[in-house]
C-alpha cells in the first residue's frame, strides 16, 4: 500500500471510531491515563459522552494524576472510583486468571456507575494491535457489555499515536503503562505495602531518564527490565550505586538488571494465550 493509500485508509479508521460512537447512547470512557483511553476520552468528549478511572492499590498514582490532567484538558466529565481489590481472594493471590477477576470486580464498578450518572455504555482504550499474549481479562469485559471504539474501528497503537499528537493530547508519546499487580509473578501474593514498593522503585527510575521500564518484584528482590538503551547507563558507575542505594532503602536486598531489557509478557507463561482469541484488555504488562 503507498503512502497515500495508508493515509486514505487511517483517515478512514478514525471517522470510523468517531461514527461508532457516535451510534452509541451517552458512552462513557475508561480513562486510565494512558494514551488509549486519553484519545477515545477525546473523542468521547465529542459526543457528550463522560469519563471514570478507577483508583486504589493497583493502579499507580502517576496515572491517575494524568487520567485528571486529561479529563481537565477536554472539559470531560471526570468520576473517580476507588476499588478495593485487594479485598478480593481471587485476585490477592494472584492467581493465571486475576486479570479476569481484577478486570470483572473493577470495570463492574464502572458499569454500576454509568448507570446511576445516564450513561449508556462504558467503552474501553483496546486498540487493534492487542492480540494474543495471555490476556483472561478479556472475558470479563465481554461479559459486562463493554465496547472498544479503537479496536471495532481497526485502529493499531502507531495511529493512536499519530491522532493523539494531531490532536495535541500530552499524551501522545507516554510510554506502554500496566496495572501494577503485573510485575508480579503469577502466584505470588499481592499486598498493599509490595506494590506501592514496586510505584516507588519505578518513579525513582523514570526520575533518572529511564523512559520505559518495569520493576519485576520478587519478594526481596527487584529485577529492573529497562529499554535497551539505557542498561549500559543504570549498570555503570556511579549510578548503578545510586540506583542499588535508594532500591535498598525501599525494601529490596537484592537489585538485578535483565539483559533482555523490557518486554512486554515476561512473566506470562510460556505459551499461554488468551482465555478467548479476542484482543488483550490489560494494557502492556
Amino acid at each position: 500500500m503507498d503512502a497515500d493509500a495508508m493515509e486514505s485508509n487511517e483517515e478512514e479508521i478514525r471517522r470510523r471510531v468517531d461514527a461508532i460512537l457516535a451510534g452509541m447512547p451517552r458512552p462513557m470512557a475508561a480513562l486510565s491515563g494512558g494514551v488509549d483511553s486519553a484519545l477515545l476520552a477525546a473523542r468521547v468528549s465529542l459526543v457528550g459522552g463522560g469519563a471514570a478511572t478507577l483508583v486504589g492499590a493497583m493502579y499507580a498514582g502517576e496515572e491517575t494524576e494524568r487520567a485528571r490532567m486529561v479529563a481537565r484538558l477536554l472539559g470531560l466529565p471526570h468520576h473517580e472510583v476507588f476499588v478495593d481489590a485487594l479485598s478480593v481472594e481471587e485476585i490477592r493471590s494472584n492467581p493465571l486468571d486475576r486479570c479476569y477477576h481484577c478486570r470483572r470486580f473493577g470495570m463492574g464498578r464502572l458499569v454500576e456507575l454509568a448507570k446511576a450518572e445516564g450513561y449508556g455504555i462504558v467503552v474501553d482504550g483496546e486498540n487493534a494491535d492487542d492480540a494474543g499474549d495471555y490476556r483472561p481479562g478479556v472475558r470479563a469485559m465481554r461479559e459486562l457489555g463493554l465496547r472498544a471504539p479503537l479496536r471495532e474501528a481497526g485502529m493499531t497503537k502507531a495511529m493512536i499515536r499519530r491522532w493523539s499528537a494531531d490532536l495535541g493530547l500530552p499524551t501522545a508519546d507516554i510510554p506502554a503503562a500496566a496495572c501494577l499487580a503485573s510485575r508480579f509473578p503469577y502466584g505470588s501474593p499481592l499486598t498493599d505495602n509490595a506494590l506501592r514498593q514496586v510505584e516507588r522503585a519505578e518513579a525513582y527510575l523514570r526520575g533518572l531518564g529511564v523512559r520505559q521500564v518495569r520493576v519485576r518484584h520478587y519478594g526481596d528482590t527487584a529485577r529492573i527490565e529497562a529499554e535497551p538503551e539505557a542498561i549500559p547507563v543504570i549498570s555503570a558507575s556511579p549510578l548503578r550505586q545510586r540506583i542499588l542505594d535508594a532500591l535498598n532503602e525501599m525494601g529490596y536486598g537484592r537489585v538485578t538488571v535483565d539483559l533482555a531489557g523490557y518486554r512486554t509478557g515476561s512473566l506470562n507463561p510460556v505459551g499461554m494465550q488468551s482465555f478467548e482469541s479476542d484482543p488483550q484488555d490489560e494494557a502492556t504488562r
